[in-house]
């Protein structure tokens, strides 16, 4: 276990081949300043450079995020800063490491996931959620729309009927429902969650780097208009470069030993 970072606000750790990075403002259920988001943003795009194989996005204090923190924001909205900016600057840059990342990228979801909080939780790889979890596009709320790329995932994760439920009622989305609609991979008890996620996380990290990478470019690239031609010809060439790794070989030995395979990233 090694710590990466130290801030007030933002905390980040490796555990074994996991970083973890943290929300870290509890006493607001980590509600989302810009300046977090840069922060969180700089721990993830660090993270390969580390040595990491998997990320871990998690909150402090009960809470995932729980949305923008409206009251610090009020205080940028003025002639000098607007809503665009705080977005494009901030904001997305975040959900964009995270979909851009090599490296797998998890959601621990252990409370809220509101707003902002829930469009970055959809930005992820794969949401691990605890019994006390739940999603809610509040945005509606306060009269806006999802804005951290929520209306681009949420159809592709739950559909478009219930894409528009959530965004047009500001609904909250308990754990069991987010599971059975698909916003969740795997529900854990609250009481092991943390244990749980590290268990799974380490087990994905053991897998071929290089295979996990190419995997995620390639399916993030068929969310968008991509034809099954465009996905079966992109299958084929970036196959035909993970074979002549030096991984691909150690693989196939290793299943043929029915050992566990030693990947290298190469």
């Amino acid at each position: 276990m090694s710590t990466t970072a130290q801030s007030q606000e933002v905390l980040a750790e490796r555990r074994g081949g996991v970083k973890w990075i943290w929300f870290n403002r509890p006493q607001v259920r980590n509600a989302l300043t810009p300046e977090v988001a840069d922060l969180l943003r700089e721990e993830v795009e660090k993270a390969p450079g580390e040595g990491a194989r998997v990320i871990v996005l998690a909150g402090k204090g009960g809470a995932f995020c729980s949305g923008a923190d409206l009251k610090a924001a009020s205080a940028r909205l003025g002639e000098n800063v607007s809503v665009r900016d705080i977005l494009a600057n901030h904001y997305h840059p975040l959900v964009l490491a995270m979909t851009n990342s090599s490296l797998p990228v998890i959601a621990a979801v252990d409370g809220a996931s509101a707003g902002i909080g829930c469009d970055i939780a959809l930005a992820a790889d794969m949401r691990l959620i605890s019994d006390r979890a739940f999603f809610a596009e509040i945005f509606v709320n306060i009269a806006l729309m999802p804005d951290g790329g929520g209306s681009f995932t949420l159809s592709r994760l739950v559909g478009s009927g219930r894409a528009l439920e959530m965004a047009m009622t500001g609904c909250r989305v308990s754990a069991d429902k987010a599971e059975a609609w698909g916003l969740a991979n795997y529900v854990y008890p609250e009481a092991e969650f943390e244990g749980k996620v590290q268990e799974f996380a380490a087990a994905l990290a053991e897998k071929a780097p290089l295979s996990i990478a190419q995997s995620k470019a390639a399916i993030r690239a068929n969310l968008g208009s991509a034809t099954m031609e465009d996905a079966l010809a992109r299958e084929a060439t970036v196959q035909q470069q993970l074979a002549e790794t030096e991984d691909f070989p150690e693989g196939v030995m290793a299943f043929l030993q029915k050992r566990k395979p030693n990947f290298q990233g190469k």
